[in-house]
Order: structure tokens, then C-alpha cells, then sequence
């Protein structure tokens, strides 16, 4: 649907200062030995990952090193995009940010809004909705790495539409408080994860709940009496991926690979891609609730489990592991992400420091302590209804996002009028 309001360039709604707009350094001009443990944070691809802006997880730089990259600051309300990579990518630093200032690291950009003309908020928002994506890709580069042909001059031309401000800022508060939920929602599963990992070690590291039955001794220390030390691999078969190309087009079931199990402890389904796949070869390959899926390349180690059922496959990077029931497998889920299993995974990796691998052999390949099954289920029953409560979670959030991408371009175009939009959000959260 066309939005009738005048389209403005981020040239004539930027901020006067000369810095308004910026790009980040050569990789020449910043190396990873010039990072600090302290200093003036340098916004990197990760940071551009979460609702709006992850102002956390920085590497640092000192404050010569800074003042000397000063043409790649950025500062609070600046909108920052990706130049070559993951394009379309945009963040928002927050108004009330952690840091007075930042420092954009190579392949990024940046825009400072003049606030008399344009809500930064309402801008950034933009760039996320549909229209605003296809603003962006309009400058790629077609060929190649992905990238934004000139990065400077085509961010300069970026158009927007220019509604009123008080419908800018209107618009903004509506999808910011969506966002708002969605970031609680992330904030509680990190609280609940670490709930989960609390009983774990709690019952199966430090044994407090079985201490009065008595201890023997083990090639792995004291452990409860009775219990028995195995390899991983007598509990579980493994199974390597499936190998295919990944699309945002729903052409067939979900492909599940290792970037989208290494951010979180959970799968976000929502940003899962898809693929082709034979119907002969699907059911090889399909995931079930209680699979436990591990990173053999790209990010070894790194684990997920499946948790809801879902019409989706696992990539070529990853090795499934399937265990007898459902106890089983958050035991050993429980396992991988324990410091014992990251501690083996680290030592057990081959390959070159830049292309660490492990294969599936060598994932199971490690001493765990066997808890009798009873013990087992009596653990599932106490952190299932947790992890039920974190799936509802990432549910949720996946609906409230849908909403946020859709009300843009509603809103700009007069379909939904922002107090309708009001009330309708008060029932969906």
C-alpha cells in the first residue's frame, strides 16, 4: 500500500554537526590488539542482533585510541546500519545508553537525526518495517559479498517518510512498548536458563540432594552410591545434518544451523530459515521434541535442544544426538552446557585456532556420571515447567515482533490509526 506522505533523505533530516553521518574505520586503523577490557565500547554486529540494541557484549578501546578514530563515533539516538555483510541490519544507541560514546567498528554506519525534524526512533523503526528493508537493499551492490554500493553517499540518500512529529513520536512509543515486552520476555528466559542450570549443578555436579545416601569414589571423584561413570556416547546416537541451501522463502521445513543456536539458550523458530528437501530424505533428517542438537563446525560445542514441535530439518554443521526419552535428553543437554563438558570441548577440538572442528564421534566422547533413570525423571519433573514457561516466552515474543513489523506500514498508510493500534496491543500483551 502507498504511503502519501513526503519522503525525505537522511540528508535533510540529519543533524547539522559534521559528524552526523560516519562509517567505521579501515581494518587497518583497528585491530583486535588494540581492544581493552575497559574504555570506550566499539559497536560491533552482535550489538545490532537484539530488539532495538544490545548495549552490552563490547570489546573496548582507550580513550586515545578513540579520540583518534573520532570520525567513527557514535553517540545516544544515533541510528547505526551495516555496510558490507548482513545488510539490512539497524540499530538505535538508547537514548539513556550505558555509554556517553562509541566507537563503530569496521563495515558499519551511522546517522545522527536532527530531533527538531524526525523522532530517531520513529527513523529506526522505519528502517526495520518492510518499506524501509527495501529502501536499504535498493543500494546493494548485486554482486559479491553483500554490501551498500558507496556506503556514505547511499546512506545519505535513504528517503523516509515524514509524517508529523507527534505522530513520529506516537508511532515510536506504540513499537518501542512492543519491544519493551519482547526484551522482558528475553530477560525472564536468561533468569529461567539459569534456574535450570542452578538444579543442574545443584543435583548432578555438587550431588547436594544425595549426599545421605553416601558417596563412593570415582575416576571422576565422589559421586552418589550406586550411580555409574560411562561415556557420553552409551547414552545417545548421533547423526550428522543435512546438507542444503538456507532461504527466507517458506519452500519447505525450517533448517536449523549453528547461528541460530549459538546466540541464545533457546531457538527463536521465527528466524529460522528454510529449504529444499526431498520428501524421501525429510524424514531422515526431521527433528523431534527431545533432540539434542550439537555444533560440529562454525562453533563446536555449542548445544540446543528442541522443545516444541516444529516442520524443520538440521544442517550439515550440526550433529544430532537422540536419547531414550525425554528425561535422558535434558540430562544431557544439561551435560553440554556444563563447564566439565565446555572444559573437554575446548581440549578435544582439532584443527586450526581460526577453524576449530569436533565430529561426532569426538562429541560423545567424554566421561559423565549416569544417574539411575528414576532420578532422571524426578529432575525432568522439577525443570520441565520451567522450560515450558520459556518457550511460551519466545511464543510470545515471536507473535508481539510480527505485530511490530506489521504495524508500520499500517500506521504510515492510515489502514490502522495508532489508538486502534493502542487497544488492540492492550488485549495482545
Amino acid at each position: 500500500m502507498a504511503i502519501d506522505w513526503p519522503h525525505k533523505s537522511l540528508r535533510e533530516i540529519s543533524s547539522p554537526n559534521a559528524r552526523s553521518f560516519a562509517m567505521g574505520p579501515f581494518g587497518s586503523n583497528i585491530r583486535k590488539e588494540n581492544y581493552r577490557s575497559a574504555g570506550v565500547p566499539v559497536i560491533r554486529g552482535l550489538n545490532l542482533n537484539a530488539e532495538r540494541f544490545y548495549d552490552a557484549g563490547f570489546v573496548f578501546l582507550t580513550e586515545e585510541k578513540a579520540d583518534e578514530l573520532r570520525n567513527s563515533s557514535a553517540f545516544p539516538q544515533d541510528i547505526v546500519f551495516v555496510a558490507q555483510g548482513t545488510i539490512g541490519q539497524v540499530g538505535i544507541i538508547p537514548k539513556h545508553s550505558r555509554y556517553l560514546r562509541y566507537v563503530l567498528s569496521q563495515n558499519l554506519m551511522k546517522v545522527t537525526c536532527d530531533t527538531d525534524k524526525v523522532d530517531p526512533l520513529y527513523v529506526f523503526y522505519y528502517f526495520r518495517s518492510h518499506y524501509g528493508q527495501h529502501e536499504i537493499f535498493a543500494y546493494a551492490n548485486p554482486t559479491g559479498v553483500p554490501c551498500i554500493s558507496q556506503p556514505l553517499t547511499s546512506l545519505k540518500s535513504f528517503r523516509v517518510p515524514v509524517v508529523p512529529l507527534p505522530k513520529q513520536r506516537a508511532i515510536a512509543a506504540l513499537l518501542s512498548s512492543l519491544d519493551d515486552k519482547i526484551e522482558l520476555n528475553r530477560r525472564m528466559n536468561e533468569t529461567l536458563e539459569a534456574m535450570v542450570r542452578a538444579l543442574f549443578k545443584s543435583w548432578f555436579v555438587d550431588f547436594e540432594r544425595f549426599r545421605d545416601q553416601g558417596m563412593e569414589e570415582s575416576k571422576l571423584g565422589p559421586i552418589p552410591r550406586g550411580w555409574n561413570i560411562d561415556k557420553l556416547s552409551k547414552l545417545c546416537s548421533t547423526q550428522y545434518g543435512y546438507t542444503a541451501s538456507a532461504t527466507d522463502e517458506p519452500v519447505g521445513p525450517h533448517l536449523l544451523r549453528v547461528m541460530d543456536i549459538n546466540k541464545q539458550n533457546w531457538i527463536e523458530w521465527a528466524s529460522v530459515p528454510y529449504c529444499q528437501i526431498e520428501e524421501r530424505d525429510k524424514p531422515k533428517y526431521a527433528l523431534d521434541v527431545g533432540d539434542v542438537v550439537v555444533a560440529r563446525m562454525a562453533d563446536p560445542g555449542k548445544s540446543a535442544i528442541i522443545e516444541q514441535p516444529n516442520d524443520a530439518v538440521f544442517a550439515s554443521y550440526l550433529v544430532r544426538l537422540k536419547t531414550p526419552s525425554l528425561a535422558h535428553a535434558y540430562y544431557v543437554y544439561g551435560f553440554l552446557k556444563s563447564r566439565a563438558y565446555a572444559e573437554y570441548a575446548e581440549g578435544a577440538m582439532g584443527g586450526s585456532s581460526v577453524q576449530k572442528s569436533m565430529n561426532a564421534r569426538v562429541i560423545v566422547d567424554t566421561d559423565l556420571v549416569i544417574p539411575p533413570r528414576q532420578t532422571l525423571e524426578s529432575f525432568l519433573d522439577y525443570i520441565l515447567p520451567l522450560r515450558k514457561r520459556l518457550v511460551a516466552n519466545v511464543e510470545q515474543s515471536a507473535s508481539l515482533a510480527t505485530i511490530r513489523d506489521t504495524l508500520m506500514p499500517k500506521l504510515l498508510s492510515g489502514e490502522t490509526r495508532v489508538k486502534d493500534a493502542e487497544k488492540f496491543m492492550e488485549r495482545a500483551v
